[in-house]
């Protein structure tokens, strides 16, 4: 049945045909006592203001917020066991790549991993996407990357799309090969059998799936780094680099200019890294939850903003650095730590999302004829949802136009 939302904040947030910069991340799109109507296929129909058309279900909003979900673009969702036992070392003054070099870290997830069925990932993928829907995700980019090996990484790949098709909020998934994450100790070979046999297998069973890896000490580095871009863009798949978390790779510039997608992380960049990045076309993605929980260290998104970049904000969710599942506690971070309006935190979490994968013609807007994944937030004010502290759901969730979340207090709907 058609579902309408009246007298609400409608914060329509037009996705356009390119990401937000400049002064785009400063305009929401805003409607006061505003409506939507949702058709019986979750599609959005019309959004207006003044009086609202007919519909067989009505939501009085009492003049809260309606805007998009949210759509977190860096997740590693898809894992088993845990990593609990590791923050007694960091909190005692461990680094977190000492912790890696003795064998935890991801290898303790890789060894996880390995030990698990098709099965055991994809229900434990789907509850964390449960969970992550009820705390206003709409749509989902999750890596693979705990495999390290060819079998193991289309393993985890193929639990990533079972998650989405068992997940009852029905959230939206956009599957990500981090065949490029640890290097496997155990297997001499690793880089070359990764950059040989793992990217082309990955590339054949799904061709232009998108390629990640990890640039670090430790991890990838150097030569091998850009040979693995190289490689994957030749097998014709778009490429994403975690880079600068922990140390300056100085491999910025080159990246760029073969033309990665996005460059995730950036603690580490230098002033003249990120205006580089800026004046590219790459996405510069921003993990807060990461320097929040370990080092306290934040990219410099206010640097890239006033130099013209494309921000992104995600939540990093993993069993290890970021071992949370929640986007809003991410946003609320970056506006803390990072400078960033309430406007251009909701643009990088939401628009920018969205064209970084691939996504912007379905969701990310209140705009006829995109999928009606919204929130209404508790609050008058978007403010509270960017401000606040975490407290639970921020409001009713839906999800093409389904309630995710019916039973949070006080947004009900009537006949």
């Amino acid at each position: 049945m058609p579902l309408l939302i009246h007298d609400a904040r409608v914060l329509s947030m037009p996705v356009g045909r390119e990401p937000a910069r400049g002064a785009a991340m400063r305009e929401l799109g805003a409607i006061d006592r505003g409506w939507v109507l949702v058709g019986d296929d979750g599609i959005v129909r019309s959004i207006g203001s003044g009086k609202p058309p007919d519909a067989s279900i009505r939501i009085d909003a009492r003049g809260r917020v309606l805007m998009p979900a949210l759509i977190d673009a860096h997740t590693h969702a898809c894992w088993t066991g845990d990593r609990w036992s590791e923050w007694a070392r960091k909190r005692a003054g461990e680094p977190y790549l000492s912790i890696l070099h003795a064998g935890g870290g991801i290898m303790s997830s890789v060894r996880s991993v390995r030990g698990s069925n098709r099965e055991d990932l994809a229900g434990a993928t789907a509850l964390r996407l449960q969970r992550m829907a009820r705390l206003g995700t709409g749509t989902c980019e999750v890596k693979s990357g705990y495999g390290l090996s060819t079998e193991t990484e289309l393993r985890m790949l193929d639990a990533i799309d079972d998650a989405a098709t068992a997940c009852a909020a029905r959230i939206q998934t956009v599957a990500t090969c981090l065949a490029g994450h640890a290097i496997d100790p155990a297997c001499p070979d690793f880089i070359e059998r990764t950059i040989r046999e793992t990217l082309p297998a990955i590339a054949a069973a799904r061709p232009g799936t998108t390629m990640d890896l990890y640039i670090e000490q430790g991890a990838w580095t150097g030569d091998d780094a850009m040979r693995f871009v190289s490689a994957s863009l030749a097998l014709g798949c778009p490429v994403r680099a975690h880079v600068d978390q922990f140390t300056r790779s100085g491999l910025l510039a080159d990246l760029i200019g073969m033309g990665v997608r996005s460059v995730d992380h950036l603690e580490a960049s230098s002033d003249d890294d990120l205006v580089t990045v800026a004046h590219s076309g790459a996405f510069a993605v921003a993990l807060p939850a990461t320097g929040f929980a370990l080092d306290m260290r934040f990219m410099d998104a206010r640097r890239l903003l006033d130099e013209g970049g494309t921000l992104v904000i995600a939540s990093n969710a993993n069993p290890g650095s970021a071992p949370g599942l929640g986007l809003p506690f991410a946003m609320q971070l970056a506006a803390r730590f990072m400078g960033l309006t309430s406007a251009e935190v909701l643009r990088a979490a939401i628009t920018n999302a969205a064209h970084l994968l691939g996504v912007a013609g379905q969701v990310g807007s209140i705009e006829p004829g995109q999928r009606a994944d919204l929130m209404l937030l508790h609050d008058t004010n978007e403010d509270a949802l960017v401000h606040g502290l975490p407290s639970g759901p921020p409001g009713l969730v839906f999800h093409a136009g389904r309630a995710v979340n019916p039973d949070e207090p006080g947004l009900g709907a009537t006949p």
